[in-house]
């Protein structure tokens, strides 16, 4: 290597952290909260019998709790949270919670094997009743993104108690038929653009999601060519790069965290996760019957979790009160497609939802 080529090298690996570490104080400054109301920590807690990563954030502590279960598996919402949440803070205490082989808490713990839907179910139950002692009294709504969904509502079959409303984006549903929906969709729009590569691709799995063609092989095929055709992101195909982006100006993320989301093999596992259980989700979940209002949000161009499998599912919930937004130009990426738009969705619908649940318990309690 030329020795003035070896000198550019050291000097932009010498730059990098300079650059990320002034990135991040910029995204600091401008999410910072003041007061001493203001909730802003993020800890290591003891969850499930392992330590795990939470992070509780917003301007006054006595307002209602939120917490986001994020999507994957191995896909946290902590490190992107500072593009979308800062409106949310000033209504409630944004808790984000990193699960196992993910980010922070992979960090801590390493790969784990064996692990179920239940599992993580059951950390998040004992998350939010830990949320409870810390914080008596304030109602806690829970938001699911994807892998998230099937979190949330295995949470809510265990403990409906505990909260007092669901918000999910991009509801998993009947898998099997939900894939199937989205690789005729995603095949039929490669075709109609003359995709030849994509064609390809996705025609080496005739058969999907059927018997031995459900593999990561195959998944991860279906997924490339539905973010390539604007399915996943409707407005970016590079949403790996944004999100990559995202958490690399993160003030949340050291590097080692930032190293975590581009592990292969804890991708692998996560995604094995993925195909032994949600498969099974909606023979167990269908027809779920819950304690809290429901609003359920789908995109128009969402062929990860398509939004019609999500409206059969969310017929067949049982609910006070249920409400679904199907919303045109957005895709499966939420808030990080549209956060002015989630802005008017979680304050303006899910938070009224939140209360009038919460005042209508207290007066049948009284």
């Amino acid at each position: 290597m030329p020795v003035k080529v070896l000198l550019i090298l050291i000097l932009l690996a010498g730059l990098v952290p300079l650059l990320r570490l002034a990135l991040q104080s910029r995204v600091a400054w401008k999410r910072r909260l003041q007061g001493r109301s203001c909730v802003d920590e993020t800890t290591f807690w003891s969850i499930g019998g392992i330590t795990q990563a939470v992070q509780l954030r917003g301007w006054n502590e006595a307002n209602p709790l939120l917490l986001y279960v994020h999507g994957g598996p191995g896909m946290p919402a902590m490190p992107f949270g500072h593009a979308f949440q800062s409106e949310w803070e000033r209504h409630f205490t944004i808790v984000h919670w990193d699960q196992r082989v993910t980010g922070k808490t992979l960090c801590a713990n390493g790969i784990e094997t064996g692990l179920g839907l239940k599992d993580f179910a059951e950390d998040g139950v004992d998350l939010v009743r830990q949320l409870q002692q810390r914080f008596p009294g304030r109602p806690i709504g829970i938001i699911g993104h994807s892998w998230g969904t099937a979190i949330a509502i295995r949470m809510l079959q265990a403990a409906p108690e505990l909260f007092a409303g669901y918000l999910a984006i991009g509801q998993v549903s009947d898998f099997l038929a939900a894939e199937r929906y989205g690789y005729e969709t995603v095949l039929a729009e490669a075709r109609r653009r003359g995709a030849a590569a994509l064609v390809t691709s996705l025609t080496r799995f005739p058969n999907y999601p059927a018997g031995k063609s459900l593999s990561q092989a195959s998944l991860s095929a279906v997924r490339a060519a539905e973010v390539k055709l604007g399915f996943g992101h409707h407005c970016k195909q590079s949403v790996t790069f944004k999100l990559l982006w995202l958490a690399f100006v993160s003030p949340d993320y050291r590097w080692s965290d930032l190293m975590k989301l581009a592990n292969s093999k804890a991708q692998s596992a996560c995604l094995d996760i993925a195909l032994s259980e949600l498969p099974q989700f909606f023979v167990s979940a269908a027809g779920v019957a819950v304690q809290c209002p429901v609003l359920m949000v789908g995109g128009s161009f969402d062929l990860f979790t398509p939004t019609p499998a999500a409206r059969e599912f969310f017929e067949t919930i049982h609910a006070p009160e249920k409400k679904f937004l199907e919303v045109v130009e957005l895709a499966h990426f939420g808030p990080l497609e549209d956060a002015p738009l989630f802005d008017r969705i979680v304050i303006g619908e899910f938070l009224p939802m939140i209360v009038n649940h919460t005042a209508s318990h207290a007066r049948s309690k009284g």
